[in-house]
């Protein structure tokens, strides 16, 4: 057995140092990676041509111009800013109604609006009353639970031609035109006739008040503002001339006693001294309706 062996291990030392001097008497380990052996050119695969730029086929595609829609936001490189949108069309004003339209009451506005508005009937009057040269201002609405009430008054000072009404006093249109007339056409004639002075101004003790008839529970034509109580008249001579019983044939005494007669028929209601105790001292003019126009003048 030791003749074998003996030329096998020299065998294998020479094959080690020849594998040594191959190395340059150094054994290291390999830095990277062992390049690949070139193959043969009949078994290489062919070279696919590069179309992209390596970077941008890194970069996700635009969703806008792909068409798709990302699942989620992509997050921008900090030096770069964000997009800001574009800016959305200023929307349209809505155009203020105008005045005049937004001023008008539907018709079907409940009556309660419609209430408010002046009748035409009201406007005529007042149209009527400064022809005549009264003095007034419009008085806001009056409503008492009791039922008194006037709908469009107004607070008189002068009942035209000169004539103060003194203090002024709130009532209806009707009433005060009433007035107006009976001073202008019969009261400043008789003065002048049995005074022989013109009227300055009528002294008034009563206007709208709230409060029934004297002795009922009937409401008053005060209650309405469509009556007028006159205690005196002052005359452009400064004389006063109180409403009273005077001597049978005075002057005073004939005055209210043709005022008090032409009174009938300007006015509906007309009561003064001699017709009760509670008018013993003051005229009463009102425009109360009664059946077939009829007066009560006493």
């Amino acid at each position: 057995m030791r003749p074998f062996l003996i030329p096998v291990f020299p065998a294998l030392m020479l094959l080690s140092a020849s594998a040594f001097a191959q190395q340059g008497g150094k054994v290291d380990l390999p830095d990277a990676a062992p390049v690949p052996q070139e193959l043969p050119e009949g078994e290489r695969e062919p070279d696919v041509p590069q179309t992209e730029d390596p970077e941008s086929a890194a970069e996700p595609a635009d969703p806008q111009e792909s068409g798709e829609v990302a699942d989620e936001p992509q997050e921008l490189p900090e030096t770069q800013a964000a997009p800001l949108p574009s800016p959305r069309p200023d929307a349209p004003e809505s155009p203020e109604p105008d005045a005049a339209v937004a001023d008008e009451v539907p018709v079907d506005a409940p009556r309660s609006r419609q209430s408010t508005a002046m009748p035409s009937g009201e406007i005529a009057c007042r149209a009527r009353l400064r022809e005549l040269g009264v003095a007034f201002e419009e008085h806001p609405p009056q409503s008492e639970p009791e039922g008194c009430k006037i709908a469009h008054p107004l607070t008189v000072s002068s009942l035209g031609g000169g004539v103060a009404l003194e203090p002024e006093g709130v009532m209806n249109c009707a009433i005060a035109e009433a007035n107006a007339r009976f001073v202008r056409d019969q009261a400043q004639q008789q003065a002048a006739r049995h005074l022989s002075a013109r009227i300055a101004a009528v002294n008034q003790v009563s206007a709208y008040i709230c409060r029934p008839r004297h002795g009922t529970r009937k409401l008053s034509e005060h209650a309405f503002g469509n009556a007028l109580d006159w205690g005196a008249v002052v005359l452009e001579d400064e004389r006063r001339i109180d409403v009273r019983a005077y001597r049978r044939g005075s002057p005073e005494a004939t005055f209210f006693a043709a005022m008090r007669k032409s009174a009938c028929g300007p006015f509906t209601t007309v009561l003064g001294p001699g017709s009760d105790a509670d008018h013993a001292d003051h005229f009463h003019f009102d425009l109360a309706e009664r059946s077939n126009g009829s007066t009560y003048c006493r």
